[in-house]
């Protein structure tokens, strides 16, 4: 059983949508990074730089480029630093400093060397350490690791030592920090150990992570996103300078000159990273890889020394950004419960799957160029959804609904012309010679080819025949009588069609149009009497239409108004859709008494009332056609331009006063009314020859002036 093509439609509709988003999940993975960088973008566009929580919880001591410039680090071995740092250090401590976490492994000393050098530096890791606000640096390989100096790690305490390794995406991308690593313990056997930035986090916090049984994670009662999969998507600060940022150099020469209340103003209560911020090292790419901005901008008050403004270009922006800024803005997002939040695969599929389908209804609703525009708004209002989402830290699967919803459009389309509008084609060439266009579209709508039917309806009849057909095309060849008439044809149909008619069919020179069917038109009668003018100005606007070297023929038309059969008519090998009835039969006989009264419009007195001005018309007569019982009052319809002629409107009265006399049996006024208007009217003098017959004579009992046409 062949399925309407509406239901066709539907599965359509729904098949798309479904393989669209098959392919665009199976590669999600790939798609998830860079759609949460596209969102990062698109949050900058709408929103404007993401500022910091303020106060920033977090603080950066950066081992800068001011920092190798300045004395005493400039042309000192970085081996040699450990007392100057632990001098920093030191102060930030006695400051209030909540955690310190160094961004930094030193596994060697120059104390096995120079004992005693670094005997201040040890003394502050111990007291660091055994305070809990000191944490070292390990870097985790898939073998052994690379620890701190074993003199640093004694010090400091063996289990103040946290991994800061990241976990890259599979584009290289770094997006996501690890809360925990698998670590040996001290019996050998593996356990899990919280990460640089979650261990921090927990000190300046003052609380350890916990596990739940479903496995989420949880510190100081915040519930990590994300934290099933044991990685925090890092929800980066993208304003310029959103990290305060304070150089080591000048902290160290503000640690000499005892200025100890500036370290108490600026590092009480915060976590603090130390880590190297130079052009070259120990850079990464992150998820703010495309919102990043000039470095220099927005730095903190300084304590001693002035800010090295050479060192930064201005306006210049890189891609990528020290990994020490990821872990302060994972301890942020931990101490400021502000962590980007994944929607679940669940919700990921839904989503979608709910804008493919989306998209699919835009695309096969309407035709592709209101289509695609309607699939750009779609995208449009997604972008913002996602972006909304985005800045209240839950990450939508954003490129991926966008690409299954582009990918929907051609995959819609490309079905529905291989499989739907191949049938609408079928359709369409095979009956567009034959049957009106919206009688096609309701084929094509139904899905079924046309079957033998018809309905009585209320319709307008024109019938157009060529006058002087006989002589225009006096001695032409076929083919050249074929071409004059088949331009002809084609401007009359234009018309009749630009008027909501369509032509039933061509008999011989003559056109058969119908108005009102098989869509019904708000007044037949008054668009099949326009028609039939725009017909007539057509011959007078080109007097090459119907012209010949043996003359030029014209055109004289009859419209009826009333009830007649349309519809499938014929046999089940062989039909037409096509008009029948009386009303047919009465457009033509019109048309032929055009030649009676020397006029070359005429409609019928329905015709006239269904058009509903009066004031269009001038009555001719009442006549009584071939093959009719019944009489019907016939009327002339009036261009626009014989309506405003006053001389043409007198003479429309006095026409009008001769026809009242006319049919009241007065028939020598009649003739007298008629005569004075023979020279400019033909109609006139069809009825002065009929009135001057019957001067003299008495009028019938049941005489009204009816005329019977023995013409058809």
């Amino acid at each position: 059983m062949r399925l309407p093509r509406r239901v066709r439609l539907v599965l359509l509709g729904a098949v798309a949508p479904v393989v669209a988003s098959f392919l665009v999940l199976a590669a999600s993975p790939s798609l998830q990074g860079p759609s949460i960088d596209s969102l990062y973008w698109l949050r900058e566009r709408l929103h404007g730089p993401r500022p910091a929580p303020d106060p920033s919880p977090v603080v950066v001591v950066g081992i800068d480029e001011e920092t190798y410039r300045r004395p005493p680090f400039a042309g000192t071995p970085q081996a040699l630093w450990g007392p100057r740092l632990g001098t920093v250090l030191g102060a930030m401590l006695d400051g209030g400093a909540a955690a310190i976490g160094l961004d930094l492994v030193h596994p060697t000393s120059v104390e096995t060397l120079i004992p005693g050098f670094e005997r201040d530096y040890l003394l502050t890791l111990r007291r660091g350490g055994k305070e809990g606000r000191l944490v070292l640096a390990k870097v985790q390989h898939q073998s052994d690791p690379l620890m701190p100096y074993r003199g640093y790690m004694i010090a400091a305490g063996v289990n103040n030592v946290r991994s800061v390794n990241l976990v890259e995406d599979p584009d290289g991308v770094l997006r996501r920090v690890p809360l925990t690593l698998t670590v040996a313990g001290p019996d050998g056997k593996p356990k899990a150990e919280p990460g640089m930035a979650v261990e921090v986090a927990s000190r300046a916090l003052k609380a350890p992570l916990e596990r739940g049984a479903d496995g989420s994670a949880t510190l100081a009662g915040y519930r990590i996103p994300g934290g099933e999969g044991n990685r925090l998507l890092v929800n980066h600060a993208t304003a310029a300078g959103a990290i305060p940022t304070y150089s080591l150099a000048d902290l160290y020469a503000c640690a000499e000159a005892g200025k100890t209340d500036f370290f108490a103003s600026h590092f009480k209560g915060k976590a603090v990273m130390v880590g190297t911020v130079l052009d070259v090292e120990d850079r990464k790419l992150s998820s703010n890889r495309w919102v990043t901005k000039p470095e220099g901008m927005n730095l903190p008050e300084r304590c001693a020394l002035p800010v090295m403004s050479e060192l930064y270009v201005a306006g210049r922006t890189r891609d990528s950004i020290p990994g020490v800024y990821i872990h302060a803005a994972a301890i942020s997002n931990l101490m400021a419960h502000d962590a980007l939040a994944e929607t679940g695969r669940p919700a990921a599929v839904a989503l979608v799957l709910l804008l493919a389908g989306l998209a699919a209804v835009v695309t096969l609703a309407t035709r592709p160029p209101v289509a695609a525009f309607g699939l750009l708004l779609l995208l449009a209002g997604w972008s913002g959804v996602a972006v909304e989402a985005f800045q209240g830290g839950l990450v939508l699967p954003y490129l991926q609904a966008a690409l299954a919803a582009l990918l929907v459009f051609p995959l819609a389309l490309g079905l529905r012309f291989a499989v739907l509008d191949r049938d609408q084609r079928h359709i369409r060439n095979a009956f567009k010679l034959y049957l009106p266009g919206s009688l096609i579209d309701d084929m094509i709508a139904s899905g079924q080819s046309p079957s033998l039917g018809g309905e009585e309806r209320d319709l307008s009849i024109l019938f157009c025949d060529i006058a002087g057909f006989t002589k225009m095309s006096e001695g032409m060849e076929p083919e050249a009588l074929v071409a004059v008439l088949n331009r002809y044809f084609t401007v009359m149909t234009d018309i009749i069609e630009a008027h909501g008619g369509f032509v039933d069919k061509y008999i011989g020179d003559a056109v058969l149009a119908v108005f009102g069917a098989p869509y019904a038109i708000d007044n037949h009668a008054r668009a099949a009497v326009a028609a039939a003018l725009a017909m007539r100005q057509a011959m007078a606007d080109d007097p090459t239409l119907l012209a010949t070297a043996s003359g030029r023929g014209s055109n004289r038309i009859g419209i009826a108004t009333g009830p007649a059969l349309i519809g499938n008519i014929g046999s089940p090998r062989r039909f037409n859709y096509t008009v029948m009835g009386d009303t047919v039969n009465l457009a033509s006989r019109l048309e032929g008494a055009n030649k009676y009264y020397n006029t070359v419009l005429m409609v019928s007195g329905e015709t006239m009332r269904h058009h509903g001005d009066p004031e269009a018309f001038r009555a001719l007569d009442i006549v009584q056609v071939v093959g009719r019982s019944e009489p019907v009052e016939v009327f002339e319809p009036l261009s626009d331009a014989r309506r405003a002629d006053p001389e043409e409107r007198a003479q429309r009265a006095a026409y009008a006063t001769a026809l009242d006399h006319w049919r009241a049996g007065r028939f020598e006024a009649a003739a007298a009314g008629f005569r004075a208007l023979v020279a400019a009217d033909g109609a006139a003098l069809a009825m002065l020859h009929k009135a001057e017959k019957r001067i003299g004579l008495t009028p019938e009992p049941d005489w009204a002036g009816v005329t019977a046409l023995t013409d058809k």
